[in-house]
C-alpha cells in the first residue's frame, strides 16, 4: 500500500491489535510525523474509487495537547488542513485549526493555537468542558456585528446627499429653510461645481424653500432630473469649476474635499476649524460656512445618523472674530445715510426712468418710502394687498423675523401702486394675470401656460442692480440699496421720537426683552405712525405743488 511508508523522516508504521484468524499479518496503521518537512512532502493515497478527502493521524503522545490532531488532505487542489477531533457532550466533534501553508502556518502556529484552545476549554484532566466551535462562532458574531456597525457609519458626503434629498429641513422648527438659505448651503456643501448650474431655488407660499431641477428643453444632452442623477453625473471631486466670475478664488466644496470622506461621527472641532481657515476668507464667508456645518450636524442628529453614542457638536466651540476693518467694499456704506435732497433727487429719477427699468424702479421706491427690506419687497404678491383696509400684509413666510408684519398704504405707497398699474395697462399688460406685485421682464413666454412656473420665483424681480447702478451714475450719488432702510429708520425715529415706534414700521428685531413683552404697538397706532412719517416722503405731491 502506498500509505505504508517506512521513511523515518515522514512517519512510521505501527502494528497493533490481535492477529485476525484469517490474516497472517498484523494490522498496520501509518502515523505522520508532526514536522513541517514531513507534512510538506507527504501525499495521501485517495484510493480507488478516489475519496474526496483523507485523514492522516500524527505520531504524537496521547498525553500531549496534540492528541486527536490529524492532517486532512483534499483531492481537489491537494490542500492540507490541521483538523482536531475531540469528545464533547457525548459526541465526537471536529474543528479545523488552520490550513498548512509552509512558512506561514505550520506546526509551530498550529501547536500554539491548539495550546490556547486546550488551556481555555479543557479541565485539569484534559476533558473538554467548553466547545471551541461555539466560542469561535460567538467571536465571529461579535466581529460581524462590529463590522456592520462600522459599515453603517456614514461619511460626511453621504450625510450631505441625504440632507439634499430631505430638502434642507429646519433645525429648530418644522418646515424647510428659505430658498436663499438653501442656495447658500448648497454653495458651501456641493457648490463650485457644475452641479449647482442644474438647480433652481424657489419659495412656496409658506416661505419654505424648494429645490427644482432645470428642465431639459433642448434634449441635446442628458440633464439630471433628481438628486441621484445629479451626484451620479458629478461625483465627488469631479469637475471643479475654474472660472474667474463663478469661482474666482478656486474654492472647493465640502463634497469635493477630503473632509467629505471623513465619517460623520469623527467630525470634530479641529477638522471643521482647519477646513474653514485653510484659505483667507472674509468674516461673512466664514460665518456662512460655519452655518452650513451647523445645518449638516443638526440634520444628522435629528435623523439618528450617528452611532449609539452621539458625539459632541464640532461647531459649538467655533467662533470668528469680526475684523476691525472689513475688506468688503460694501461696508463703507454701513454708517452712511442719504440726505433729504438726495432722496428727492433719487425719487425724481426713478419716476422719470420707470419705463426704462420697469418694476425695478418701483422696488427701490417702495424700499425708500417704507423702510422694508429688499428681499421682502420683491416677494410681495398682489393678493397680499387689502384695499378696503389700506394695508399690505407681509406673511411670516417672507419676513426675516418669520412673523406677520404690515405695511400701511400711505400716499407715497399708493403712488407706487399707481405707477405699477401704469405698466400693467401699457407695455406690460400681459403681466396682469401674474400675482407678483413686482414681476420680472425676463419671463419665459413659452412657459406661461405652466401654472407652477407662473407662481414660482422665476417670474418676479430678484435684484435691482441694473437700475441701481444707472441711478447712482446718472444722479452722481454714492450708496447702496441697504442705505434706504437705514435712512428711513433714522427719519422715522426723528419724526416719532422713539426707536420703538420706528421699529413698528420697519420690522426691525426688538433690542431688549422689556421691549418684546411690553412695547406692543397696535395696528391703529402703527397706521398713525406710518402716515406721520409718510409726509416726509410725499415727494410727488411736493413736486406737483
Amino acid at each position: 500500500m502506498k500509505e505504508n511508508k517506512t521513511d523515518s523522516k515522514l512517519g512510521t508504521q505501527h502494528a497493533h491489535g490481535k492477529l485476525a484468524k484469517t490474516c497472517t499479518y498484523p494490522k498496520v496503521k501509518f502515523k505522520l510525523k508532526f514536522t513541517d518537512y514531513a507534512i510538506e512532502k507527504f501525499m495521501s493515497s485517495f484510493g480507488v474509487p478516489a475519496r474526496v478527502r483523507v485523514f492522516t493521524p500524527f505520531d504524537v503522545s496521547r498525553q500531549s495537547t496534540l492528541k486527536g490532531l490529524r492532517l486532512c488532505q483534499y483531492l481537489e487542489g491537494k490542500k492540507k488542513y490541521f483538523v482536531l477531533s475531540y469528545w464533547y457532550n457525548g459526541k465526537i466533534l471536529h474543528l479545523t485549526i488552520g490550513q498548512f501553508i509552509p512558512g506561514i502556518f505550520g506546526v509551530k502556529q498550529c501547536q500554539d493555537k491548539l495550546h490556547d484552545l486546550v488551556k481555555t476549554h479543557c479541565n485539569d484532566k484534559g476533558h473538554w468542558i467548553k466547545d471551541p466551535k461555539q466560542t469561535i462562532r460567538d467571536q465571529e458574531t461579535k466581529i460581524t456585528k462590529t463590522v456592520i456597525e462600522e459599515s453603517a457609519k456614514l461619511s460626511v458626503n453621504e450625510v450631505i446627499v441625504r440632507l439634499c434629498k430631505a430638502n434642507f429641513p429646519k433645525a429648530k422648527r418644522e418646515g424647510r429653510l428659505t430658498s436663499d438659505s438653501i442656495q447658500k448651503k448648497c454653495k458651501d456643501l456641493i457648490g463650485w461645481n457644475w452641479r449647482t448650474r442644474h438647480l433652481i431655488y424657489v419659495d412656496d407660499r409658506r416661505g419654505h424653500g424648494q429645490v427644482h431641477f432645470k428642465a431639459n428643453y433642448h434634449k441635446r444632452t442628458a440633464k439630471p432630473s433628481d438628486w441621484d442623477e445629479l451626484f451620479k453625473k458629478f461625483p465627488s471631486n469631479h469637475g471643479i469649476v475654474k472660472d474667474k466670475k463663478f469661482n474666482p478664488n478656486n474654492e472647493r466644496s465640502v463634497y469635493d474635499s477630503d473632509l467629505g470622506k471623513v465619517i460623520i461621527d469623527d467630525l470634530n472641532t479641529g477638522l471643521v476649524k482647519r477646513y474653514i481657515d485653510r484659505k483667507e476668507r472674509s468674516f461673512g464667508k466664514k460665518k456662512n460656512m460655519l452655518d452650513s456645518f451647523k445645518t449638516l450636524w443638526a440634520f444628522a442628529k435629528d435623523n439618528n445618523l450617528f452611532g449609539d453614542i452621539i458625539p459632541a457638536d464640532p461647531t459649538k466651540e467655533i467662533t470668528f472674530k469680526r475684523p476691525e476693518v472689513s475688506r468688503s467694499p460694501g461696508t463703507i456704506y454701513n454708517d452712511r445715510r442719504f440726505e433729504m435732497h438726495e432722496l428727492k433727487k433719487m425719487f425724481q429719477w426713478l419716476v422719470k426712468n420707470a419705463e426704462r427699468y420697469p418694476f425695478q424702479a418701483e422696488v427701490i421706491l417702495f424700499e425708500m418710502c417704507t423702510g422694508r427690506r429688499g428681499e421682502e419687497t420683491m416677494k410681495i404678491r398682489k393678493s397680499f394687498i387689502d384695499h378696503s383696509t389700506q394695508v399690505i400684509t407681509l406673511p411670516a413666510s417672507i419676513t426675516k423675523a418669520r412673523k406677520t408684519e404690515y405695511v400701511d398704504i400711505t400716499p407715497p405707497v399708493d403712488f407706487i401702486l399707481k405707477q405699477l398699474n401704469k405698466h400693467l395697462e401699457g407695455t406690460h399688460k400681459g403681466y396682469k394675470f401674474l400675482d407678483w406685485l413686482f414681476p420680472t421682464t425676463r419671463i419665459n413666454k413659452k412657459k406661461l401656460h405652466d401654472d407652477h412656473y407662473v407662481r414660482s420665483d422665476q417670474c418676479r424681480v430678484k435684484d435691482v442692480r441694473g437700475c441701481w447702478r444707472a441711478l447712482m451714475k446718472e444722479t452722481g450719488l454714492e450708496g447702496a440699496p441697504k442705505m434706504l432702510r437705514k435712512t428711513f429708520s433714522s427719519i422715522a425715529k426723528l419724526e416719532l421720537g422713539t426707536s420703538s415706534k420706528a421699529r413698528a414700521l420697519t420690522g426691525h428685531e426688538q433690542d431688549a426683552t422689556l421691549d418684546i413683552h411690553y412695547d406692543k404697538t397696535s395696528r391703529s397706532k402703527a397706521k398713525e405712525y406710518a402716515h406721520q412719517v409718510a409726509k416726509v416722503f410725499n415727494f410727488d405731491k411736493a413736486s406737483n405743488e
